[in-house]
């Protein structure tokens, strides 16, 4: 499984900040311990690159916690030279992703606390009984308790672990969410943005920027338009008269494409595209965290009122069979 963002940042800069000083990269990656990633794969990828290796067998070597796409960048830099640029460029930007993450966790920790709250008092109410009173057991309890937080706690590890893995399932589940659906949509543009802006500063030609970049990316709609725009390069066509073509790019995407495509500062609108895709992504995200919470907090909330009224009206009856 891939580091987190975190580690990932952290170890990027680090790697970045010493290959900058003059280190080998062998060099580099045997005193990068420390930042988050293992150091038995740390000195698995030294030992590559010493007997020999490439930097693309080396990054192999780190395959299961390096993400494939930073592999991609990585291995295109180091044959361009441009190795310590790409490795800040992507420090920067796994640092804004984990960025983001911590905001939705902790958006996402008071609702879940209400909610647990609200699922270890609903058993307790099913033990009222307006005959015979309170009738506690800690069986009874235990098992209804479990039939609600297993299910639960079985949820929410399985969406980290599916979104961990960048798995399918969870993009079409997203889609059919409002917000959510919104967010996975512009999410993937400002990572398609940034990659291929990456590929092309670490000196990636066009081409296969383009195939590299839908081999790498979650989208199946920009997957496809990218397979499109390199058979138009090797055609020996721009790719920005046919991106209107393309319901995946929206208006400014095109706009900013032809313009950097026409100016030679086609790196740079690519690198302004993905801040401006991220920061709607993220505005998205913001709009989901209040959104889902909220619906959490109101079936809670649902549920409190359900006993209140409950117990109003057990305990009218009592009354009432009193008096008669």
């Amino acid at each position: 499984m891939p580091l987190s963002h975190r580690h990932l940042a952290a170890w990027y800069q680090v790697l970045a900040q010493q290959l900058e000083a003059g280190l080998t990269l062998v060099e580099a990656l045997q005193s990068s311990r420390g930042t988050g990633a293992p150091a038995a794969g740390l000195e698995k990828m030294a030992a590559v690159i010493t007997n020999g290796g490439s930097v693309d067998d080396a990054l192999r070597a780190g395959d299961p916690w390096i993400p494939f796409a930073d592999q991609r960048s990585l291995s295109a830099a180091a044959d361009s030279g441009r190795l310590p640029l790409t490795l800040r460029h992507l420090a920067a930007r796994h640092a804004e992703v984990w960025a983001a993450q911590r905001r939705v966790v902790l958006a996402c920790l008071y609702p879940l606390g209400v909610l647990h709250v609200g699922l270890l008092l609903f058993p307790i109410t099913r033990m009222i009984d307006w005959e015979k009173g309170f009738l506690w057991s800690t069986t009874a309890y235990l098992h209804a308790l479990a039939w609600e937080l297993i299910p639960l706690w079985t949820i929410i590890v399985t969406v980290i672990l599916l979104a961990r893995r960048h798995h399918p399932l969870l993009t079409c589940v997203a889609r059919l969410m409002p917000a959510v659906r919104s967010y996975v949509r512009t999410q993937a543009l400002a990572d398609f943005s940034f990659a291929l802006g990456n590929f092309l500063s670490a000196g990636v030609p066009i081409g296969r920027a383009w195939a590299t970049t839908g081999l790498i990316s979650h989208s199946s709609h920009l997957k496809a338009a990218a397979k499109a725009m390199e058979a138009t390069v090797n055609q020996g066509q721009a790719p920005g008269q046919f991106l209107a073509s393309w319901a995946c790019f929206p208006p400014d995407f095109v706009a900013l494409y032809r313009t950097g495509e026409t100016t030679g500062q086609l790196e740079t609108n690519l690198s302004r595209l993905s801040a401006q895709n991220q920061e709607a992504a993220n505005a998205a995200l913001a709009r989901a965290t209040l959104l889902y919470p909220a619906v959490v907090f109101l079936i809670v909330a649902g549920g409190v009122v359900y006993f209140v009224i409950t117990f109003y009206a057990g305990y009218l009856k009592m009354i009432t069979g009193f008096a008669e």
